[in-house]
């Protein structure tokens, strides 16, 4: 949140959406007056008009206690099963439950990091999720159950794909008022007002979660600040700086009481400051563990951590962290790494809660905080789940010791015993006292990165000279390297992202070399054309178990009228793969697809030498209509002269080809090849285009009814003796003698 500076004797050190705390204790006094005449202004600069404020919407109360909500990809494991083909809510919650505990609402991604491999657009993804309208309700309906909200994204910058005809301010309140979805989350400074208009106007109020980024250029417009922006933006999510010693202020939380704010950094491995940030602020965590198909899982450490933060969050309740009574850096006697917020109840003055955080790598034990005493107070320790004393009781005032792990949390609580204390306050204690009996320093700080493998591999039947419209593929000693395209790379190289080849420790997103010994095989000259598909039906009488958008540009059975030479799409990689089985063929390995791209061991960056040469392969098209059946691929030998050295038409730029599929615990995910003829314009967050020979599309797997798309293809291999040998005996396939 930016500001001016503050004038007059201390002006607050101001950064977007946090503000630093004191520097010492002297301070303090002069800090918490200038902090208080800051949110002062900001309120008298609030806009007076009669549009309805987020937070007076008696619906959307649950927005101030969201204290926990993860991120997951629709695609998950062990949100949806994709061999029964329903949603596993309680699966998934079961496994957040028992590494950290309960969870408050969710935000559901359908659509990145695949949006941009076709025309395909936001509404269309939220269309093709499985069982249609049916089966998302249902989903969200599931949630409900367990009292957990869902919101679904909103990505303000697909305005590349198909043309929705209408803006997303209209479209997605009424697709979301369909689902019964109780909030819209974006990666945008701020939703804007018309999204809240609308969904007011319709009768289902949202909550806008958007995301408050730490740089100063946001993109709002000339007359909004702030104090407009969370009148209908209840909710947001930040990166805060957690690596200053002193824990800063979350600014909007500050200025409105209601507004919840959750903490982020997905990349991070360590979310130690991260939740330590959070309890010190009273605002949320966001867990956004599986990053659009990479996996980085809270440590067991953050786990329990986060379990028993979040736990007297709800336990005290918007009643405590949502009161505009909250003093953040009230003064605590290791003033070096302790830091603590006191929180007056808004119902009941005489209740006071402090949360404490230990910065320090090292043990802080006996005396902490200074309070205000009086005869019949009782004082609980609730981080250890029990009451403690008060000792050095002087004028009024007296001192309560308590012991604080590094990097660790306290809880102190004050109440007259004649006041009623929080519901079930009784049963919370006893649980904290049990969880408390292991301290977190006991938990491991780090998770391992998951093992991906190689979900299905095939021998064809054995072929001693080429079939029709095959060629040989006589093997060599070749070095394979691939680089991953992904639209949302990490920062920096993170452990895990990509894909995990059979030879790996673990995946990588740059590389992965390593000296194959390739086998003489065959392959298809050019994709599997619609013709030839359309032979493949009526030969075996196929029927996908899951029909949706099966050759969905096809017309009762039959592909449009001299669509016959193009590549065959909206086929998934099961469609594919039957295919293959029936013409006593298989889907090529990735690194087999690569060895014909790039000449053998000639190592071409593209199949016709090292330069980029547009007139080899189809035009790209990058306007917004459907590809079909307005603008379709190119039929398959147009490009004579983008052939690789053995004869191979089309690898490059007319479709993706499905090659190979990896699963790991979370995700199932194939890796693509070629690039495509289609370009979405306008951002660089949409599925990359890969079409040089060292690169390649991870592209995540849900059911039949998501992954079929209008831009992948695919073209088969038949094994020789020599290669169904050695692949049909190895644990990995192609590997070197």
């Amino acid at each position: 949140m930016l500001i001016k500076p503050l004038t007059g004797e201390y002006n607050l050190k101001l950064r977007p959406h946090q503000i630093d705390g004191p520097t010492s204790p002297r301070e303090f006094a002069h800090w918490n007056m200038a902090m208080r005449k800051w949110r002062r202004e900001q309120s008298e600069k609030a806009p007076k008009d009669d549009i309805t404020a987020g937070h007076d919407v008696p619906s959307l109360e649950w927005v101030t206690a969201s204290y926990v909500q993860p991120h997951v990809m629709a695609h998950d494991l062990f949100l949806y099963d994709y061999k029964t083909n329903t949603y596993t809510v309680d699966r998934f919650l079961k496994d957040t439950e028992e590494r950290y505990g309960q969870i408050d609402s969710v935000v559901i991604w359908p659509s990145v990091p695949n949006m941009g491999c076709d025309s395909r657009n936001t509404e269309d993804f939220f269309r093709c999720l499985p069982g249609g309208t049916f089966g998302t309700r249902g989903l969200v309906e599931q949630f409900h159950k367990k009292g957990i909200k869902v919101l679904l994204p909103v990505l303000a910058w697909d305005n590349g794909t198909r043309d929705p005809q209408a803006a997303w301010s209209y479209i997605l309140p009424r697709l979301f008022k369909e689902y019964n979805v109780d909030g819209m989350s974006s990666d945008v400074s701020f939703i804007t007002q018309d999204y809240w208009l609308n969904s007011l106007a319709i009768g289902h109020p949202l909550v806008l979660q958007a995301t408050a980024h730490s740089s100063e250029s946001m993109s709002r417009g000339p007359d909004e600040d702030d104090t407009a922006i969370l009148r209908y933006n209840t909710m947001d999510m930040a990166k805060y700086d957690t690596k200053l010693r002193v824990p800063t202020i979350a600014s909007r939380k500050y200025f409105e009481p209601k507004h919840m704010t959750h903490s982020m950094d997905r990349w991070s491995r360590n979310k130690t400051e991260l939740i330590q940030h959070a309890f010190f602020n009273g605002i949320g965590i966001e867990t956004w563990e599986n990053i659009f198909g990479t996996w980085n899982q809270m440590s067991p450490r953050d786990g329990e951590a986060l379990r028993r933060t979040s736990g007297i969050l709800r336990a005290f309740g918007p009643t405590f962290f949502s009161s505009p009574e909250w003093e953040p850096h009230s003064p605590c006697i290791n003033y070096k790494n302790v830091f603590s917020s006191r929180w007056r109840s808004s119902t009941t003055p005489e209740q006071v809660l402090w949360t404490f955080v230990n910065r320090g790598p090292f043990q802080v034990t006996g005396h902490q905080i200074v309070v205000a005493y009086q005869i019949g107070y009782q004082f609980y320790d609730v981080w250890h789940g029990q009451e403690i004393y008060p000792s050095n009781v002087v004028d009024g005032l007296a001192t309560l010791s308590f012991d604080i792990e590094p990097k660790g949390y306290g809880c102190i609580f004050v109440s007259p015993d004649m006041v009623q204390l929080p519901h079930e306050f009784e049963v919370f204690l006893k649980f904290m006292a049990e969880r408390s009996k292991i301290p977190l320093q006991r938990y491991p700080i780090s998770s391992s990165i998951l093992w991906q493998e190689l979900d299905e591999v095939t021998v064809s039947p054995i072929s001693s000279e080429a079939p029709p419209f095959m060629v040989r593929i006589d093997g060599d000693h070749f070095e394979f390297r691939i680089n991953g395209r992904e639209p949302h790379p990490p920062g920096s190289e993170y452990p895990g992202v990509d894909i995990k080849y059979p030879w790996e420790f673990e995946p990588t997103r740059v590389h992965h070399p390593h000296q194959i010994k390739m086998r003489s095989f065959y392959m298809d000259i050019y994709p599997v054309t619609e013709k030839q598909f359309k032979e493949f039906l009526d030969d075996s009488k196929y029927q996908p178990a899951d029909p949706t958008n099966f050759l969905k540009h096809w017309v009762e059975g039959n592909y449009p009228c001299d669509n016959g030479n193009k590549p065959v799409t909206h086929v998934s990689i099961e469609d594919a793969r039957a295919y293959a089985k029936w013409a006593g063929k298989r889907l090529p390995h990735e690194w087999e697809w690569q060895y014909v791209a790039q000449g053998g061991v000639e190592y071409r960056a593209y199949p016709w030498g090292e330069c980029w040469d547009e007139t080899k392969v189809p035009e790209p098209y990058t306007g917004r209509d459907r590809l079909y059946p307005n603008h379709p691929a190119a039929d398959v030998d147009t490009h004579i002269q983008g052939r690789s050295v053995f004869g191979v038409y089309d690898l490059v730029g007319n479709v993706w080809e499905w090659t190979d599929v990896y699963v790991d615990e979370h995700t199932r995910a194939a890796v693509i090849r070629g690039g495509s003829y289609y370009k979405p314009q306008y951002s660089d967050k949409y599925f990359p285009q890969a079409y040089r020979n060292d690169e390649h599309g991870k592209y995540l797997l849900m059911s039949p009814s998501l992954d079929r798309s209008a831009a992948i293809g695919f073209r088969c291999v038949k094994d020789t003796e020599e290669s169904a040998a050695v692949y049909g005996n190895c644990p990995w396939y192609g590997q070197e003698d």
